[in-house]
Order: structure tokens, then C-alpha cells, then sequence
């Protein structure tokens, strides 16, 4: 969420945020107490690649970066109210936003398992997605329809340590490149970086 928002409730919540395009990556934060995210206090750009995304648009990797975001803490103790209001509001955000693909990340093994269905509503509202966990075993769980793991990366760290935007970058990549691939909901395709 931006500084500026009101911090999600560490016991469980079931909002999310959205953020316009050009939001400023200094301008977010997360706050979550089910895993560690020091790196991310550091640079947003481990969990939420948005700085990576602009960079791939400059690059001409991709053609743009939507202009709209959502954050959200998966970790929630109704996930009744998650499923049948929060993810549908979410999918309907993301419907009516430019993308043309969607990138989704999680931050504690629950959010990994909450990203998937949110990924699986946007997968309805005819948008491709992907998803890129570091809690493999969570988002299998849940199958994805698209999934890439870095292997190794600690929670926390989907695109991995704060500050190597040329690390962030390849896992980024690496990631788009599987919604030009074909595989069974619920694989996850590892990679060692």
C-alpha cells in the first residue's frame, strides 16, 4: 500500500488498494508480520516489480506497464468474504485496466495460496497471468494456471535481494516468457538464478 494508506490489520484483512500507473515505488511499503520483508523496506521492486516493469517498457521487452495496481495482505480469516467479494472486485479492477497480462506475487505462504485466486478470477475476465512464488508447494495447492519459482528465493524476495535490478529483471522476464508457454494448471516451472 502507498505511506500514505491506512496499514492493513497484521491480524487478517481483506481490503486491497489500487494504485494508478505511475505510482512512485518510494510512495509504497508493505506491511505484513507473517514473513520477513526488510529487503522490501529496502526496495519494493523484490515483491512488487513495478520499477522492473518500467524498465522492461524501456527496454521494449513489453510494450507498457497498466495503469492500474493492486496491493493487497492475503492473509485474511475470512476467506468465505475474500473469495466471493474481494477477488471478484479485484478481477473487475483489473478488467477494466489496460493490461493485457497479469503479474501477481506473494508475500507469506497464505498470500501465496490467495494470489492463485485472484490469478484464476483475472484468468476468467479473459486476461493471461503469472505468477511468481517463492512458496512453490502453496501456490501447487491452489494450481495455478501459470507459475514460475525461483528456486531458493525466501519469502519475501520473489524477484530476489533488494537493490540487483539485473537479477530482478531476468526472473521478471523469465516469467513473462511462460504466457507464450502451454502448461498443466498446477505446474510450476523452477528456475535457478
Amino acid at each position: 500500500h502507498r505511506r500514505t494508506d491506512e496499514p492493513f490489520n497484521l491480524e487478517g484483512d481483506e481490503r486491497f488498494y489500487v494504485f494508478p500507473g505511475d505510482v512512485p515505488t518510494a510512495e509504497l511499503m508493505v506491511t505484513h508480520s507473517h514473513y520477513d520483508h526488510a529487503d522490501a523496506d529496502r526496495d519494493i521492486n523484490c515483491v512488487f516489480p513495478l520499477d522492473r516493469l518500467r524498465e522492461l517498457v524501456a527496454e521494449g521487452f513489453i510494450k507498457a506497464v497498466s495503469n492500474k495496481h493492486i496491493g493487497m495482505m492475503g492473509f485474511t480469516k475470512k476467506l468465505g468474504f475474500v473469495y466471493e467479494q474481494t477477488v471478484p472486485a479485484i478481477g473487475q479492477e483489473i478488467e477494466r485496466s489496460q493490461a493485457d497480462a497479469v503479474v501477481l506475487t506473494g508475500g507469506c505462504p497464505f498470500c501465496h495460496r490467495v494470489a492463485v485466486v485472484v490469478q484464476r478470477e483475472i484468468e476468467l475476465r479473459g486476461l493471461p497471468t503469472v505468477l511468481i512464488t517463492v512458496a512453490p508447494e502453496e501456490s501447487r495447492m491452489m494450481r495455478p494456471p501459470r507459475a514460475v519459482c525461483p528456486v531458493g528465493f525466501p519469502l519475501g524476495r520473489c524477484l530476489g535481494p533488494a537493490h540487483q535490478p539485473e537479477l530482478q529483471r531476468r526472473v521478471l522476464k523469465d516469467a513473462l516468457r511462460q504466457l507464450e508457454e502451454l502448461h498443466p494448471p498446477g505446474s510450476v516451472v523452477e528456475k535457478n538464478y
